[in-house]
Formats: structure tokens, C-alpha cells, sequence
């Protein structure tokens, strides 16, 4: 079993393992910046970790199944988009780069039954999508630039967009399970609106602590997986 599937119960999430994120409570109440610093150094490591295996997942029962035999293969390829966002000017992903945001957003976390609805954008949608978003945030416009995203990609929900745009914007942190739970969010639907509580939650906690929202979501999942 992979470790992300024993820390979570494998698709329980964290409601029946609570307990597992009590490291990452501990850094969020302590708004200690070196611990903060010294989990986002180890987040690739404990990301490889935490996600090493077979990963087998289908949008639903009948239809075929999409296998990713090296999950660690997934963080390689999104580091390397991160790299990418961060130094162009004018960004826009194409679907398999956007296929790249998916897997490692699935293989962090529990599989969800319907993420092969993403594959079926079209390649100039995505790149069109993708590209007014960034534009919207490059102007400081963050909420229009995720709504752009949720509305505009099919089987791209809040969560993904957030991911999408956390690429380029380090004051944008991604809509991770640990994160939002860790906040003080206790469930979620995923919904624009629920991330707006969030973004505030993780924004005014990176302020205090003196370190980026992004960096800090890296930490807590860091935190989380650190003893597993």
C-alpha cells in the first residue's frame, strides 16, 4: 500500500485518521518559520515518499482504467512546470501539461473516480483557458483567474485550478485536503467559494508566519507525511 493510501485509509481521507494530521496542526499554531523552512527543503523528498507506487484509477466502473506505474515520475514532471511558470512571461498549458497538474494532484492525495473527465478538453481550449487566466492573475485579479479556469475546463473543478495557478503564484496555495483541515476548514465541497475562506485562511497564517501561502501548504503536507 502506498503511504498516501495508509495515512488516508484509502479513500476514507483524513475523517478516520484525524489523528495524522496533529503534526501539521502543531506548525500551524506554533508559526514557527524555521520548521516552516526546514519541511518545505524536505517537501520533495517526502513527496516522492509519500506517493512511491502503482497508482490504477477510472472515471467509472466498466470503462477503462488509466495506470501511472511510477507515481514519483508524476512530481518530477510538475516540478518541472513550476520551473517553467515561474520564469516566463506569457504562460498558457497545453492538456498534457494540464493532464501533468491532474496526476499529481491525484497521486498526492485519494483518487477520484471522475478525473479522466479532464482528457476530454480539447488541446486549444486549454491553452485559451488557461492563458486569459493567467492574464487575470498576472494583473492581481486571482479570483477572476480561477473562475476563468472552473468555468472554461471541463473535470477542472477549484482544487486543480488552484493547483494550475499555484505554478506561477506563490501567494496562491493549492486546495489540498491536509490544508483546508489543517485551516480550521473541517469538510469541503470544493467550491469557489469555500476556497476564498481558505486563501484567506492560508494568506493571513503565511503573513504571520513570514513565509508564502504555497510554502506553507508545502510544509503542512510535509508535516503530515514526515513520520509515515
Amino acid at each position: 500500500m502506498r503511504p498516501v493510501q495508509e495515512c488516508q485509509l484509502s479513500g476514507s481521507g483524513y475523517r478516520k485518521n484525524n489523528e495524522a494530521l496533529d503534526p501539521a496542526r502543531a506548525l500551524w499554531e506554533s508559526e514557527d518559520l524555521e520548521e516552516v523552512k526546514r519541511l518545505v527543503t524536505l517537501y520533495p523528498l517526502l513527496a516522492h515518499k509519500a506517493t512511491a507506487g502503482k497508482v490504477t484509477y477510472g472515471p467509472q466502473t466498466g470503462r477503462p482504467k488509466h495506470e501511472i506505474k511510477n507515481a514519483t515520475d508524476v512530481h518530477k514532471h510538475y516540478s518541472a512546470l513550476m520551473d517553467y511558470f515561474t520564469v516566463n512571461d506569457e504562460v498558457r498549458m497545453d492538456l498534457q501539461q494540464l493532464k501533468i497538474v491532474r496526476d499529481w494532484k491525484m497521486v498526492r492525495n485519494r483518487v477520484r473516480q471522475n478525473w479522466l473527465l479532464l482528457n476530454s478538453n480539447d488541446d486549444e481550449t486549454v491553452r485559451d483557458v488557461t492563458a486569459a487566466s493567467f492574464r487575470l492573475a498576472d494583473e492581481g485579479d486571482w479570483k477572476a483567474a480561477l473562475k476563468t479556469i472552473d468555468d472554461g475546463l471541463f473535470g477542472v473543478g477549484p482544487a486543480t485550478a488552484s493547483m494550475i495557478l499555484s505554478l506561477r503564484y506563490p501567494t496562491i496555495a493549492p486546495y489540498s485536503e491536509e490544508a483546508f483541515r489543517v485551516a480550521g476548514i473541517p469538510s469541503s465541497k470544493y467550491t469557489l467559494k469555500e476556497y476564498e475562506i481558505f486563501h484567506e485562511l492560508m494568506n493571513n497564517k503565511a503573513d504571520n508566519i513570514g513565509c508564502t501561502p504555497r510554502d506553507l501548504e508545502q510544509a503542512i503536507y510535509a508535516a503530515v507525511y514526515e513520520s509515515y
